[in-house]
């Protein structure tokens, strides 16, 4: 590799000493310039990590969307946290108002079907009205009465109406399909509302998780009371769901059952769909568990599409730079967390998840790479194409000039006509030399132009025979390979040589050699370099 290094050096500075044109030379200069400008920016890219397709770029597209997808979630919650307290006061002014008409206490809807009856028809309005909002998928409210004492199941059934929407296939439409899921079936005729396959009189609150903590309630506030259970299978049925319960008070102001809403996990999909995005789909979670360890089985989760996430099993999460890490086991996402602001009924907190599957993202990062990579190779090809036509439109002029006064014969009087380059330097070289072309052969030279002249002659007189014949060859015209043909010698050997005369007469290129020749020429002196 070393050797490698020496050669490409050495060939690199043997040719600096041949010479170059102007042309490629500027051309050469321009586009090292581009290069180093263009790899620095694509250092500076790198380390400030706005890659396409970087870590960075994903931490902030999972920040928008995770953003997004709390503040939608916590406005949702609280909005349905609110309707359920509101809820249970018109319960508590309803219950109060029927058993004062009916002249009874809370106590006596024991076995009293007709009172029950009375009761759960004058707070189906109220129940219809929060389903109807759109907000949820069901809206439900159970007291603590029984319309059989003597059941064997008395002990936890309860009186109350459930209400459902059932056949879901978008949220928030108007005229969703309502069925009746628990309440006395007269009332579900009366109202002409289909009654659920699975239908029940009554609530089996030992699958309510929270219904015996509520009934021991002792806050001041219903909002302190409000608790989401987390998610559970509904008895008799396939679907799953969470449930937002508060308590309801009676008269009293003591606790006589609870109230609420419920989210299936259908309605959960519907509402939060699978989101697009440039590195694959993002889904939503709502989770429950200890440390950073979360049961899936419990979770209420988004539409999935193309994120190959089950509902079962733990997933683990690990803090990032960007974003978070999380694990199945199987599979591995990236996401972003935040906790919610409510309370579950298993005293865990319950967290937001975001996440996008690991595989996506690498997939989507190395297509985004791929077309940014096409992208700056075709920008810098014409970079590079640009510079080569801007210093050939920049040194065709000089060139034109040189050739011009190289070719030129004086007119009849002594003078040529004007050639110009359009730069002022050169056509101030250019016009001096045509003024004086005449006057040179026969009067003395300015004094600066003089030494000039004869520095360069007495720079002549250092080279050796060899190298003055090859110099002699210059003069003529002829280009390396000519030189060494005519002089039976490798070519190698005239660049030696070549390299050695500008060393000595301190020319850098063929073309500034050519100048001191071309002067000499004009001058009438030329026969005092091929004389020693």
């Amino acid at each position: 590799m070393s050797r490698l290094f020496h050669k490409i050096s050495y060939s690199l500075r043997h040719w600096n000493e041949v010479g170059v044109s102007m042309q490629r030379k500027l051309t050469l200069y321009v586009a090292c310039m581009v290069l180093f400008v263009f790899a620095a920016g694509v250092v500076v890219i790198q380390k400030a990590g706005i890659m396409p397709g970087s870590e960075r770029n994903l931490g902030e597209a999972l920040t928008v969307q995770h953003q997004n997808t709390v503040s939608a979630m916590t406005k949702q919650m609280d909005l349905l946290t609110a309707r359920s307290i509101s809820l249970s006061g018109e319960i508590t002014r309803t219950m109060e108002q029927v058993l004062i008409e009916s002249g009874k206490s809370f106590s006596d809807l024991n076995d009293d079907s007709e009172l029950i009856l009375d009761l759960e028809n004058s707070l189906y309005g109220s129940l219809e009205t929060v389903l109807r909002s759109n907000a949820c998928s069901g809206a439900f409210f159970v007291l603590d009465a029984t319309v059989n004492t003597k059941a064997e199941c008395a002990d936890t059934s309860r009186m109350g109406v459930y209400l459902r929407f059932s056949d879901l296939k978008a949220v928030g439409t108007a005229n969703q399909h309502m069925v009746y899921f628990r309440g006395a079936a007269d009332l579900a005729r009366k109202k002409q509302i289909q009654m659920h396959n699975r239908w029940d009189l009554e609530f089996d609150t030992s699958l309510i998780p929270c219904y015996d903590t509520l009934l021991h309630f002792n806050r001041s506030r219903l909002a302190e009371g409000a608790v989401w259970t987390e998610r559970f299978r509904l008895r008799d049925t396939w679907e799953d769901v969470t449930l937002l319960c508060v308590p309801v008070l009676d008269q009293n102001g003591e606790p006589c059952g609870i109230c609420g809403v419920e989210l299936s996990q259908l309605y959960f999909v519907l509402s939060y769909p699978a989101s697009e995005s440039r590195f694959g789909n993002m889904v939503t979670l709502l989770v429950s568990g200890e440390g950073r360890k979360y049961d899936l089985s419990k979770a209420m989760i988004g539409n999935a599409a193309g994120t190959y996430l089950k509902s079962s099993g733990l997933i683990e999460i690990r803090s990032g730079k960007y974003y978070e890490t999380a694990s199945t086991g199987s599979t591995r996402y990236f996401g972003l967390a935040t906790p919610l602001e409510a309370r579950l009924s298993s005293g865990q907190t319950p967290m937001i998840l975001t996440l996008l599957p690991e595989d996506s993202y690498h997939q989507a990062s190395l297509r985004n790479r791929q077309l940014w990579y096409a992208g700056t190779l075709l920008f810098l090809i014409l970079i590079l194409l640009l510079a080569g036509g801007v210093s050939g439109h920049f040194s065709a002029p000089i060139v034109r000039s040189l050739k011009a006064m190289q070719l030129e014969t004086p007119g009849g009087d002594g003078q040529s006509a004007g050639i110009r380059s359009g730069i002022s330097e050169i056509d101030a070289l250019v016009s001096f030399l045509q003024s004086r072309s005449q006057e040179l052969k026969t009067s003395d030279l300015p004094l600066e132009i003089e030494n000039m002249l004869q520095e360069f002659k007495e720079r002549v007189t250092r080279l050796t025979p060899a190298e003055l014949h090859i110099f002699q060859m210059f003069i003529e015209g002829c280009d390396v390979q000519t030189a060494a043909e005519r002089s039976f010698v490798s070519v190698a050997t005239v660049r030696k040589h070549n390299t050695s005369i500008n060393r000595k007469l301190e020319v850098s290129n063929r073309e500034e050699l050519m100048v001191y020749v071309d002067l000499f020429r004009r001058c009438g002196r030329l026969e005092e370099l091929k004389d020693r």
